[in-house]
């Protein structure tokens, strides 16, 4: 069990769906308020397997205060109104935890002598410039609390190499945050705030489930992980409480693979 957050505000991007979701409703339960953000917060409705409604009603059903905001966090100046709204309306912010992004381009054309320029402008939006810009409006508000916690998301792919170097561009914005990560750790730490990640490995969210099914690539990754399964939101969200929480109150410039040991490189 975590301590309990003492009316803490949480910031999750993301969390329409999927690991985001999963967050911000683990961190509700953990006793934090949450502001949910999201390029659209009824996601979960595109997917079977998503959870009926929405985020908000999740966190309120735990007894905690809600606010979604629909925002694109590629622009910088909407990131940083919702981001400033999310503090007047829930009185401060102590956790941000940024799951926006994903492998959202062709993955045919994903090796790296195929990539598009278009794409790569894509992926460095949503996966770097989004976690940037929620960072960049966050931090005065960690500051003004006295500290706190972010926890920004790379990934398994920014550890390793498919051996036909597929995913190329995501895995190098997912590298970017990862590295990026580490420097605001450095900048941040003499101000009480911890910055760490997670790492996924493939994740059962209702787009990957969909995915799968037509690709069956989930299905023979299970054999390759050495806990023979695949994750679940949850098992990724349980990590992000640790991270954001008085658990880890000692950890920061810290990447956790959560991958069932998938990738077992050091990161």
């Amino acid at each position: 069990m975590s301590e309990p957050s003492q009316d803490r505000v949480a910031v999750v991007t993301g969390a329409g769906r999927g690991i985001g979701r999963a967050c911000a409703v683990r961190l509700a339960a953990a006793g934090f308020d949450v502001a949910v953000l999201d390029l659209d917060l009824r996601s979960g409705a595109r997917y079977e397997g998503e959870p009926d409604g929405v985020t908000t009603e999740d966190v309120e059903a735990a007894g905690r205060r809600a606010l979604g905001v629909q925002v694109d966090l590629t622009d910088r100046d909407a990131t940083h109104a919702a981001v400033d709204r999310a503090a007047a309306e829930l009185g401060r912010i102590d956790v941000v935890v940024n799951v926006a992004g994903g492998a959202i381009t062709p993955y045919a054309r994903s090796t790296p002598t195929l990539t598009t320029a278009e794409d790569f402008k894509t992926l460095i939006d949503v996966n770097l410039m989004s976690t940037i810009h929620v960072c960049q409006a966050a931090v005065p508000h960690l500051r003004a609390a006295g500290g706190g916690a972010i926890v920004n998301t790379a990934s398994t792919a920014a550890f390793t190499v498919f051996p036909d170097g597929s995913n190329s561009a995501y895995a190098m914005t997912k590298a970017a945050v990862a590295h990026w990560s580490r420097h605001l750790a450095a900048e941040l730490g003499p101000d009480g705030i911890r910055v760490n990640m997670i790492a996924p490995g493939i994740t059962l969210t209702g787009r990957v489930v969909e995915e799968s099914a037509q690709t069956g690539h989930a299905d023979r990754a299970i054999s390759e992980v050495p806990l023979r399964r695949l994750g679940q939101p949850d098992d990724v969200a349980r990590v992000v409480e640790f991270l954001a929480t008085d658990l880890s109150g000692f950890v920061t410039g810290r990447c956790i693979p959560v991958d069932g040991g998938w990738v077992l490189n050091p990161s």
